[in-house]
């Protein structure tokens, strides 16, 4: 009897200490992200700071290794929320990346918005600069391609594989963090280094304060052909040429860009978060997007307009659709 009573007591306690907790109206929102020292990391630091000033919702920003580790990590129930690259969001979503997706389509999680334009940065050590003037010419050297299954070793991967390249094969592959690559550059451990994320990047800013380094541009006829033939299921255009200037980066010569391949940088939730909870994220993001730019300085590229335009098939959080549908985004 006694252990009957103490069993009956401490449901109780549970039970009082959960609806507590419902009826304060707090909810912990544990978000992954990229490497500490890149734009996916800060960006989202600065957001979260954001939202839980206007939403009362507790944000816990982690670190991760990038775009599928968050997906699966919302799969796995880790996170509640993330931010990925739009194309391994789809193939995730459609089970065409069997590679890191290896227990099939992943449903688990819905679209809260796009919030700006990543690029693929491919950082050179400036003593290269006569030798290297396309990917290939990186051929056998020390290069860097991301951590293993994130968002930028895809990038890469596909990018060599259009100079009939196999990132396996013809580079010393390395899979650092935009950080230590930045750290293992500046130490002449690495001839370059790929990374996928908005303009500019502070690892990359403050090594080129330390080294001389310069941006590799892609072709024209490469870039052209990368995006048609990287549809995704042949339906999904999500790549596009962009240009890195000096606005960017001090080292790259005024009027004279770097071009290479885009994506965007998008935010998704798990489909269990609560419906009024993702509708007060997705409209303190947006109605709060100045105060995100003067933070981070990829805000400054944040358009509400922009949020939905290249997601795919994959559905939007109904909270969030409750908002976009307020403010004219779905008709």
């Amino acid at each position: 009897m006694k252990r009957i009573a103490t069993l009956i007591a401490a449901a109780a306690l549970s039970l009082s200490v959960l609806l507590s907790s419902c009826t304060t109206g707090t909810t912990s929102i544990k978000v992954g992200t990229g490497g500490p020292t890149g734009t996916y990391y800060a960006y989202t630091n600065a957001v979260g700071q954001i939202l839980q000033g206007e939403t009362g919702l507790a944000f816990d920003v982690v670190s991760t290794g990038g775009s599928v580790a968050n997906i699966n990590g919302i799969d796995d129930g880790d996170y509640n929320m993330a931010i990925v690259q739009n194309d391994t969001m789809i193939n995730a979503y459609n089970d065409l990346d069997k590679d890191n997706f290896k227990n099939g389509a992943v449903k688990s999680f819905s679209v809260l918005g796009e919030v700006y334009s990543e690029v693929v940065q491919i950082v050179v050590d400036g003593s290269l600069k006569d030798k290297v003037k396309t990917l290939a010419d990186l051929k056998d050297m020390r290069v860097s391609v991301g951590d293993a299954g994130s968002g930028v070793y895809l990038n890469a991967k596909d990018l060599f594989a259009a100079y009939d390249m196999d990132i396996d094969k013809d580079i010393q592959q390395n899979n650092l963090s935009v950080g230590d690559s930045a750290s293992a550059m500046k130490d002449g451990k690495l001839d370059a280094f790929f990374f996928t994320a908005g303009v500019p990047t502070t690892a990359i800013t403050e090594l080129a304060t330390a080294k001389d380094v310069f941006m590799l541009s892609l072709e024209d006829s490469v870039m052209d052909d990368f995006i048609a033939n990287h549809k995704i299921d042949g339906k999904y255009e999500v790549y596009a040429k962009m240009p890195i200037t000096n606005e960017h980066y001090t080292f790259i010569e005024e009027g004279k860009p770097a071009y290479t391949i885009g994506v965007t940088a998008t935010f998704i939730v798990s489909n269990d978060l609560d419906e009024d909870a993702v509708y007060k994220m997705t409209k303190a993001l947006w109605e709060n997007k100045d105060d995100v730019a003067a933070a981070h300085a990829v805000g400054k590229a944040m358009n509400v307009d922009n949020a939905l335009i290249t997601i795919g098939n994959v559905p939007v959080h109904p909270g969030a659709e409750k908002y976009y549908k307020e403010v004219g985004v779905i008709k």
